[in-house]
């Protein structure tokens, strides 16, 4: 089966920055490694679908769609259609009915391996039609790999409701016992209705910190806290005011291309930019820009601090 490989240097960049994501103690896909050639984003570079971007090496951006937290939802009514209350439809995957279709694939991998822990431990998000089916492998080193399960549409029901997200959970237990570093889709019906479209891969287990260096390495440090050592303070402020006025959205005309050394390895949005790794700390409300509504945000949690060694702080992860 003909392969579209997405490891080009451009990619190698951006993965260089999005490896081994912990967000909240939930580890998040990082990097796509292979996909058909067929696998494509669904939203057509505002709103809605389908779109015509192929995941390929000359629209890398769209490789970033199925990567980090997931992002179809904006108003979490597990709706990814809601246009007109500002969801954004960032899912990638294939669509059905056609022949050309068929047999298509697409594999991500995990820096951190997902462990086989008591009850499920992959979650894919998605949707689908009715008549869609697909089967989930995974495997430690890209060698061989293990079915864990299927996802399947059903009629009038979700998953089988386009635009209705849905949370397929799968159970390593008796199937894989080695730590999972990559996770394979593989589409076994093409038909009408068949389409499958995906917006994350995550484990099902949430890392709590015990340590100041499990806070860090798990996610659990606060937007302010810029520098990542659990101590929002003037370290912090002075990154914020050295990144001031820098721009990194690519849809306005401040928009700075320094940290892009290949102009196609750029995203689209400010979305794609955070997506592919490339967001500053210092944007603490994830425009793209910092100005005085980071410095807002930063003054709110000035001197807040998350250290588990030190009763005085703050415990995120207990909230």
């Amino acid at each position: 089966m003909r392969k579209t490989k997405l490891l080009s240097a451009a990619i190698f960049v951006i993965a260089s920055f999005a490896n081994g994501r912990y967000i909240h103690g939930v580890n998040w896909a990082d990097e796509t490694v292979s996909c058909t050639s067929r696998i494509q984003s669904w939203a057509d570079g505002q709103c809605g679908g389908p779109g015509p971007n192929f995941i390929s090496l000359q629209t890398p951006q769209t490789s970033w769609w199925v990567l980090g937290p997931a992002d179809a939802d904006g108003n979490s009514n597990m709706k990814a259609w809601d246009f007109d209350k500002g969801d954004r439809d960032y899912v990638a995957g294939w669509r059905g009915g056609s022949p050309i279709n068929a047999e298509q694939e697409i594999v991500v991998f995990f820096e951190n391996a997902l462990e086989d822990k008591a009850g499920s431990d992959l979650i894919i998000r998605l949707f689908c039609g009715p008549a869609a089916k697909a089967s989930v492998y995974v495997s430690s080193d890209l060698s061989s790999f293990a079915k864990v399960g299927e996802i399947e549409g059903s009629l009038n029901g979700v998953p089988g409701k386009g635009g209705f997200l849905y949370d397929a959970e799968f159970d390593f237990s008796e199937k894989y016992s080695e730590p999972v570093h990559y996770v394979k889709v593989y589409r076994e019906v093409t038909a009408s209705q068949s389409g499958m479209f995906f917006d994350s891969f995550r484990s099902a287990h949430t890392k709590l910190p015990q340590t100041k260096a499990e806070v860090i390495h798990y996610g659990w440090t606060i937007l302010q806290d810029t520098n990542s050592d659990c101590y929002t303070d003037n370290v912090d402020f002075a990154q914020l005011a050295e990144s001031w006025k820098i721009c990194y959205d690519p849809q306005t005309s401040e928009f700075s291309q320094l940290p892009f050394e290949d102009p196609n390895s750029i995203p689209s949005s400010c979305h794609g930019v955070w997506q592919a790794g490339f967001g500053m700390e210092a944007d603490i409300n994830r425009d793209c820009t910092v100005n005085i509504q980071d410095l807002i945000l930063f003054a709110e949690k000035f001197l807040t601090c998350t250290d588990p060694s030190n009763e005085n702080c703050i415990k995120p992860w207990k909230l």
